[in-house]
């Protein structure tokens, strides 16, 4: 089972509730949060732990001071105890997602913003680059980060890091919005869901099983009221 789950930042109540949500995670992670130097920043960080945090302890039924967690010799964050669950947590703009469940999984989220399109030349292979450079200038930019999400997500999913080098690996995005994925002869197969969260943020949900992922949106409400779970 995968489960996403989603919530829109909103600065004014993500203060409120941070003082409450950093008795929830370790001293070295309090430490690390508080280093941000911009608080949305920390916000995001925050939110997205404590998303993996209620996800584990309602599909596990354990409390929060018994779940480990560390990171691989790539530096993705592993959920350790209980074993076999995985999760992969992203944010950016005006989101925190992260996605959870009993297969490798990666997420990447991305807001549209206005960039140089001909950067995509350094991660794309000639034909990812010459399918984006041949749209309409008025569909570039869109395509640009559902590119850009897919490649992201594949690594956080593979858990190795740039040890895999972007262009090694391609897509193509049909008409109907249809991913192919290259991936290469050894790899393992992957599949892909885009979403449009809203008019300026896209989504893509990478699994190593077919599944039809569980989505479930919170609200900084319900994100409170969930906290008991945690024990």
């Amino acid at each position: 089972m995968i489960e996403v789950y989603m919530l829109q930042l909103d600065e004014k109540k993500a203060a409120a509730l941070y003082p409450t949500l950093l008795n929830y995670v370790s001293a070295e992670r309090r430490e690390a949060v508080r280093r941000f130097r911009k608080s949305a920043d920390a916000y995001r960080s925050l939110t997205g732990e404590m998303m993996v945090r209620l996800a584990a302890c309602r599909r596990w039924q354990v409390r929060n001071n018994e779940l480990s967690f560390s990171r691989n010799e790539f530096g993705k964050p592993l959920l350790d105890k209980p074993s076999g669950c995985y999760f992969n947590v992203s944010h950016a703009g005006d989101w925190v997602v992260c996605a959870f469940g009993d297969c490798p999984v990666g997420i990447d989220v991305e807001r549209i913003k206005l960039i140089d399109i001909s950067v995509a030349e350094w991660f794309c292979v000639e034909e990812e680059y010459d399918a984006l450079m041949g749209l309409p200038a008025s569909r570039q930019l869109t395509y640009f980060y559902r590119l850009w999400t897919l490649k992201e997500s594949y690594i956080k999913a593979v858990g190795k890091g740039l040890s895999i080098p972007l262009d090694s690996f391609s897509f193509a995005i049909g008409e109907d919005g249809e991913v192919t994925a290259h991936l290469g002869a050894e790899a393992a197969p992957a599949y892909f869901r885009q979403y449009v969260v809203d008019e300026s943020h896209v989504m893509t949900l990478c699994t190593f099983r077919d599944a039809v992922p569980t989505m479930r949106q919170l609200e900084y409400g319900e994100l409170e009221g969930l906290l008991p779970l945690l024990g």
